[in-house]
């Protein structure tokens, strides 16, 4: 995968879902696709490989129970493990680093996890879960919740209530916690692990870049346009801030809420200017 296919393919994507924002994507060649505009000089082959190696391991046991196969293969067979060690090191974040690892975050995770699941032919999808990612396979044996972090275990209504105490994230189990998170949001939940570690290092160049990749894939998204133009605002560059809202504005993108918060947001910086 090139630099260009990489871009070609966040392209794609992002038309995918203009069209429908709910839309199915490849998530494992799209995280991929992510660390090759990350780093252009990687050769990610053997990556892309080992992508169509679990695809294959998974073909043909759609009559298995998901809660057993996919720790089985991942956990067991492949290694795969949550990074509990060096948590914040970037490279969890950075799918082509996680495969040779076999080490990351649980987003990082929960995307190979959702990647052997459709490839057995489950519906798979990451979960609105607070803090920590989950995923949910639907398959034989009904509706599986799975912690890819932790060995692909599965974990039910009072794992996740216990889960949600240690990470102070809420007070109850809710049902907004059982909701289906679109793919392309799982993608950018994924790279804005990347960011985050990169402005808290006040790399501040190296965040924006990642902001710009996010944006590719979602040129739609209001928030993403508003924290890449406080950012440059807050760093000097005013009329970079001001080209980046008007971009998001020319485009005819956002509903009247956001596009109304976009004009006063890009009033406040063009006084600046004067």
């Amino acid at each position: 995968m090139t630099p260009e296919s990489a871009g070609n393919l966040l392209d794609q994507a992002a038309a995918a879902c203009a069209a429908d924002p709910d839309a199915r994507l490849d998530l494992a060649r799209l995280a991929l696709a992510f660390s090759v505009l990350a780093r252009p000089d990687a050769d990610i082959g053997g990556q892309l490989s080992h992508l169509d190696e679990i695809a294959d391991r998974f073909a043909g046991r759609a009559h298995q129970l998901p809660s057993q196969s996919l720790p089985e293969v991942l956990a067991r067979d492949l290694g795969y493990a949550g990074d509990a060690e060096t948590y914040d090191d970037m490279v969890n974040a950075d799918l082509a680093a996680v495969i040779d690892r076999r080490r990351g975050l649980p987003v990082a995770l929960g995307i190979l996890y959702c990647h052997a699941a459709r490839s057995a032919g489950w519906d798979a999808a990451g979960l609105s879960f607070p803090a920590h990612f989950l995923i949910r396979v639907d398959g034989p044996g009904g509706r599986h919740i799975i912690d890819p972090f932790h060995d692909g275990q599965p974990i039910n209504a009072g794992g996740m209530r216990t889960l949600l105490r240690q990470m102070g994230a809420a007070d109850d189990l809710r049902s907004e916690h059982h909701q289906d998170v679109p793919d392309r949001h799982v993608l950018l939940r994924l790279q804005n692990n990347i960011k985050l570690r990169r402005l808290r290092t006040n790399d501040i160049d190296a965040g924006l870049a990642v902001l710009g990749r996010m944006r590719r894939l979602a040129p739609d998204i209001a928030g993403l346009v508003m924290e890449e133009a406080a950012i440059l605002a807050e760093g000097g560059a005013i009329k970079g801030a001001a080209k980046t809202v008007r971009g998001y504005l020319e485009s005819g993108f956002g509903a009247i809420e956001d596009r109304t918060e976009m004009e006063r947001f890009l009033v406040s910086i063009e006084t600046r200017l004067n």
